[in-house]
């Protein structure tokens, strides 16, 4: 095998998969069950599955994704999130024999940034995270860039902003992120409440888009430690949820009504949330618009 997949079930895990699958790749995906792992090799049938405990040095490994991680609701709940989220990446690497390793992509999030995630936001931004989701995200970069320097292997971190997709299984873990938790919504209760007044700034990205440029640094030509911004549009959540609803209410034929249960906040300071680093040394132009990603969506 040349590339592992691991959180191979989740929202982005599983689009790389389909990626893998469909252009016929050597891809190992690793999961954690074994329902999951069943479910994986019915949709997957290009590509190896194993769980964690199956998965030992003798699998040649050269490159692997890293998208397994404890998610934001669960990791904001626990007090020991740090730990149970380093722990899950070192049982990996524990696994893998890094000798044949040659790279690492990490899916880190935006949240790193935490207080600085306002205005314009670039690699250069410092990281501040305010959550138990963002400080073990930046735990895991760190450890990784250590192990790789230790272990001579590249490491590319990719700071990923909102995604906006279904995943290829149901997961009500997803219900949580804006984008699915409306989508339910109209479906559901051909209406859309928000707890907030919109205000607030969001970076969306496709998750066709994401899988891609994922693919992409997979195949490129690196040296050392790289740290990448991945998003897409900044625009307001209220601005976001209004377009959906146009969108929704135009394919489906039904009309969706629109509560907002809060004037909160009142004032915001906007987002630019700058991924030219990566996109120009990928040589792939930002074509996407908040229309585009909400109409694939739907």
């Amino acid at each position: 095998m040349s590339l592992l997949i691991t959180g191979a079930s989740g929202q982005i895990g599983s689009a790389i998969a389909f990626d893998c699958n469909k252009k016929k790749i050597k891809t190992l995906l690793l999961t954690r069950s074994i329902k999951k792992k069943n479910l994986l090799k019915k949709k997957f049938k290009n590509c190896k599955v194993i769980t964690l405990s199956e998965l030992n040095k003798n699998e040649k490994i050269e490159a692997l994704i890293h998208t397994a991680s404890i998610n934001d609701k669960v990791s904001n709940s626990k007090s020991n999130a740090v730990q149970i989220s380093l722990n899950i990446t070192k049982k990996i690497i524990k696994k893998i024999n890094l000798k044949r390793l040659k790279k690492i992509i990490y899916l880190s999030t935006a949240q790193i940034y935490g207080k600085n995630l306002i205005k314009k936001v670039s690699e250069k931004t410092i990281e501040k995270p305010i959550n138990n989701y963002g400080k073990s995200r930046l735990a895991t970069e760190k450890f990784l860039i250590k192990k790789a320097r230790q272990s001579d292997f590249k490491i590319t971190v990719v700071r990923i902003s909102n995604v906006v997709g279904d995943p290829v299984f149901s997961n009500k873990q997803c219900l949580r992120l804006l984008p699915n938790d409306i989508k339910n919504q109209a479906k559901k209760f051909k209406s859309i409440t928000l707890r907030s007044s919109g205000l607030q700034y969001r970076n969306f990205v496709s998750l066709k888009t994401t899988s891609e440029i994922l693919l992409k640094l997979v195949n490129l030509r690196s040296e050392g430690t790289q740290i990448f911004n991945l998003g897409g549009v900044n625009t307001s959540v209220i601005s976001f949820v209004k377009k959906f609803k146009i969108f929704f209410e135009k394919k489906y034929k039904k009309k969706i009504k629109l509560t907002i249960q809060s004037k909160e906040p009142r004032k915001v300071k906007k987002l630019l949330f700058n991924d030219r680093k990566l996109r120009n040394i990928l040589k792939f132009k930002r074509t996407e618009t908040s229309e585009y990603i909400i109409k694939n969506f739907i």
